[in-house]
């Protein structure tokens, strides 16, 4: 009888690691096949005290620049309304030299008083807003030598007119989505 129990208990071992081997080789061949799965983090969802306070003060950050957003958009509408009507390039380089003049002399106090931070802000909303980095926006409406120049002054001060907004791999862009989301349903 014990050599029967032992056989047994043996058999299941046996076919248990045949099973196992077989399983293993069925995804090593689809690993070589190519299929491969992202990797998954899993972390908690409370937030620390000191998330707490970083995400109030994006969200102050976003609530303030956020009409400057609003704004732009008006001013460009405006701003290629008058564009596509003049027929000489040279008639559109000066309306637009003017304009941003214009430009310049409302929002130069406003602008020039946000923080580093505000201006990435600023310039991540850009992206979002109008699906174009504000370097691309300067660089169609003034040129590639201004947008060149204002990107560098911007890297002087550890900011970034090339910033694109992407709330699917950034943490502060999944924050500063869920923000304008949560305001612009109020």
């Amino acid at each position: 009888m014990f050599f029967y129990l032992n056989l047994k208990y043996t058999l299941i071992i046996w076919i248990s690691s045949f099973l196992l081997i077989f399983s293993q080789s069925d995804s090593l061949s689809l690993h070589k096949e190519g299929v491969l799965l992202e990797e998954v983090v899993l972390e908690s969802f409370q937030l620390r005290m000191q998330d707490q306070r970083d995400y109030l003060l994006l969200k102050r950050k976003v609530l303030k620049v956020y009409p400057y957003v609003d704004s732009i958009g008006v001013l460009l509408s405006e701003a290629d309304l008058s564009i596509n009507s003049f027929n000489k390039k040279r008639k559109t380089r000066r309306y637009i030299r003017r304009f941003q003049k214009k430009i310049m002399n409302r929002f130069a106090n406003n602008i020039s008083n946000l923080t580093r931070q505000e201006g990435v802000i600023l310039s991540k909303l850009i992206h979002r807003e109008f699906n174009i980095t504000a370097y691309d926006l300067i660089a169609s409406y003034r040129g590639v030598v201004h947008a060149f120049f204002w990107q560098r002054i911007s890297r002087l001060y550890e900011g970034n007119l090339k910033s694109t907004y992407s709330p699917d791999y950034n943490r502060e862009d999944f924050y500063i989505e869920h923000i304008l989301n949560q305001e612009l349903k109020e």
